[in-house]
């Protein structure tokens, strides 16, 4: 019976913490977005819940390689990928794989 109470106990101290963090001062970020970092986007979005990880290495991969490719190339794909025509719309995707 002592482990149940304590077991309780432990969760209740935990739920306390996340009150009291949730009553904290959420960090700032200016008002032009523009300005906003990807640090601060982070801690913004941590201090409103929201679970974030650290990317993968193979993230890290993929994006170092985006960031190798020249402007046109960024904008040729861009277009590409604005020209596609997904039927069922991707929207409609995303439903039927909610459900």
């Amino acid at each position: 019976m002592a482990t149940a109470f304590e077991e309780l106990e432990k969760r209740v101290e935990a739920l306390e913490r996340i009150v009291e963090d949730s009553h904290a001062e959420p960090p700032h970020l200016p008002e032009n977005p523009d300005e906003w970092t990807r640090e601060d986007v982070i801690a913004f979005l941590r201090s409103q819940g929201v679970q974030i990880s650290e990317p993968t290495p193979e993230e890290l991969r993929l994006a170092a390689e985006w960031d190798a490719l020249s402007e046109e190339e960024k904008q040729a794909h861009r277009a590409y990928m604005d020209s596609l025509q997904l039927d069922p719309p991707l929207s409609q995707i995303i439903i039927q794989n909610r459900r």
